[in-house]
């Protein structure tokens, strides 16, 4: 990812035609949790991967996408962010976990570790009703949303387009 973010950097500016702000773009290691955050029951693989990231910050690949600090996660309720989603055929609890810059939202399934994309909508008490598009299944783990987003940022480095989500 690191070097798949060089190359991005690099050439933004003649790519794109604006500069990049300097160490925007990033995978932060993981730190020593606050109390707060050690104490939210976070799926088996957002645990594992907040053992040894902080977070990813990548608001100029694409449209931006994110990790969110496992902060975040404890402090979903709060927030406003799902904690479950009802919208058509899915029905889940859920831990939201990321974002991209278009409102959409990235969140794992508490019980299967699906991954789904949950496009801007409606959210109500902490409960996702649906938006703009369904939402859908991106992966079938954390590790398979973890290879799309390396994927993503090595083709926007690449080529200066990548698919969405």
């Amino acid at each position: 990812m690191m070097s798949a973010i060089a190359r991005l950097e690099s050439g933004f500016e003649a790519r794109f035609g604006y500069p990049i702000d300097a160490g925007s773009n990033y995978v932060a290691e993981a730190g020593e949790m606050a109390r707060s955050e050690s104490e939210v029951l976070l799926p088996q693989a957002l645990e594992a991967f907040y053992a040894n990231i902080g977070e990813v910050s990548l608001p100029d690949v694409h449209i931006g996408y994110f990790v969110h600090p496992a902060i975040a996660i404890a402090e979903s309720e709060a927030r406003a962010l799902p904690l479950r989603i009802q919208a058509g055929e899915i029905q889940a609890e859920i831990a939201t976990f990321g974002s991209d810059g278009g409102g959409g939202l990235f969140a794992i399934n508490r019980d299967s570790g699906i991954v789904y994309y949950l496009p801007g909508g409606n959210i109500e008490a902490n409960v996702y009703k649906g938006g703009l598009d369904a939402p859908r299944v991106v992966a079938s783990g954390l590790g398979g949303f973890l290879d799309a987003l390396l994927f993503r940022v090595e083709t926007f480095a690449n080529t200066g387009t990548c698919p969405d989500f």
